[in-house]
């Protein structure tokens, strides 16, 4: 076996669900530093582009955002080891997610948000960009524009997720985000979400987007939902994870539109040591109703946890119950070069599409333990009963794995999964097979 066939043990598993399936690797491609991965509709094709960004601590190393363009064309034609990787974007500082922007933003589909920045020496300033996605990129990288950054001297905020919506009823959908800042002599931390306002005059592409903060707290991780009400009202609702406060918090008002600086809060959990990383909102036990999984990124004892709304539908007046999905959780660095916790990034997934089983699977990156997971739900026809099985699924090499992400990207009907090793440098792509 090559030293990148970095194929963990249990790659090939058999599901004891409806059907028996087998995920199995198809071939890696040479990526510096993959860390982000997100399956895109490239606007011009109608076929799947995969992006990857890419980051590290040295200031020689270029941080870009790489692009493969008809990802499952080149599969079917040369396979998964010979993609040709372009890069989408470059110049950046730390990029983290990103994902589309939604059509109603600029009457196009052909821009992709990116979130960067973090708590790195020189790469802490970090911003939100727009990429144009339907760019030429074989020959010269999309235009790229930044729309946060002033030029005023302020705090290094960093940036990682956006969702947009319109904020103050202007019919001009802003960015919402989350924010930190940390001091790398040890000082205060400061954290917050913030909603940059969509500018009413000019080149939207070209003029910074003014930055309001909303309440402190939120860092980075965070969901947000709109709910119909009985009384023709909307619940707006942000579920934010907040990593270094060790808070998971739900705020929300009920109006016509939202009204973000009259906000009720609620916290769900605040169990010390508990870092709450990721959230994402999902039916997970096929009840028609929506629970919070969530990953707790811990040096000791990360967890994967699922939050079901007891009682009544009501989300403020539920009864939170936690249920502890998989824990001990450890990062397998030698040393804190990369990061130090696990685990990172959890989505639910189902093999099929459409789905011939009721509770998605969960697939998760272990982050700096160097694993890829994937959970199956033990009675896939009880809504009651929370217990999975844990499949390790791709071992790394060394060091850490990045966000994973998943789509059918040949239209067989079966998901492929990306997985980015970072510390081998290389971006894995695997399937699922009945």
């Amino acid at each position: 076996m090559s030293a990148y066939s970095t194929i963990a043990l249990g790659i090939c598993l058999i599901f004891s669900c409806a059907h028996s399936w087998t995920v199995r690797e198809l071939g890696s491609v040479a990526i510096a530093n993959p860390a982000f991965t997100s399956v895109q509709v490239n606007p011009s094709t109608g076929k799947y582009d995969v992006t990857c960004t890419t980051f590290s601590s040295s200031l020689v190393e270029p941080d870009q955002v790489m692009v493969i363009r008809d990802v499952g064309g080149q599969i079917e034609t040369n396979g998964a080891s010979n993609m040709k990787v372009e890069v989408l974007s470059s110049g950046h500082k730390w990029p983290n997610d990103l994902d589309k922007v939604p059509d109603d933003v600029f009457g196009r589909n052909d821009l992709w948000w990116l979130a960067s920045g973090f708590l790195v020496p020189f790469k802490s300033d970090g911003y939100i960009a727009l990429i144009d996605a339907d760019a030429d990129t074989q020959t010269q990288p999309a235009p790229t524009y930044d729309i946060t950054s002033t030029g005023e001297v302020t705090d290094e905020w960093f940036y990682h997720h956006v969702k947009f919506v319109d904020a103050d009823g202007d019919g001009k959908k802003d960015a919402l985000s989350a924010r930190a800042y940390v001091p790398l002599d040890g000082g205060n931390i400061s954290a917050q979400m913030v909603w940059h306002k969509h500018p009413e005059v000019g080149d939207p592409l070209n003029i910074p987007w003014e930055g309001f903060p909303l309440f402190d707290g939120p860092d980075a991780g965070f969901c947000y939902h709109e709910i119909p009400l009985s009384n023709g009202l909307t619940r707006h609702v942000i579920f934010s994870t907040q990593y270094f406060a060790e808070k998971l918090v739900m705020s929300w008002n009920d109006g016509n539109a939202p009204d973000f600086y009259n906000l009720q809060h609620k916290v769900l959990d605040a169990t010390p040591e508990e870092r709450y990383f990721d959230c994402e909102l999902a039916d997970m036990n096929a009840d028609g109703d929506y629970e919070l999984l969530i990953t707790a990124n811990s040096d000791k004892n990360g967890k994967l946890l699922i939050y079901e709304p007891k009682r009544n539908r009501d989300w403020p007046d539920a009864d939170w119950t936690k249920h502890l999905i998989a824990e001990g959780f450890v990062p397998n660095v030698p040393e804190i070069t990369e990061g130090n916790g696990s685990p990172g990034r959890a989505r639910s997934i189902y093999p099929r599409i459409p789905a011939d089983r009721k509770k998605p699977m969960i697939l998760m990156t272990g982050d700096d333990d160097n694993c890829g997971y994937l959970f199956e739900a033990n009675k896939d026809n009880d809504p009651e009963d929370w217990t999975y099985t844990k499949h390790v699924i791709f071992e790394a090499n060394e060091g850490t794995v990045g966000a994973i992400s998943y789509k059918d990207v040949n239209w067989d009907g079966l998901a492929e999964i990306f997985i980015p090793a970072y510390s081998d440098g290389r971006l894995h792509v695997m399937t699922f097979e009945p």
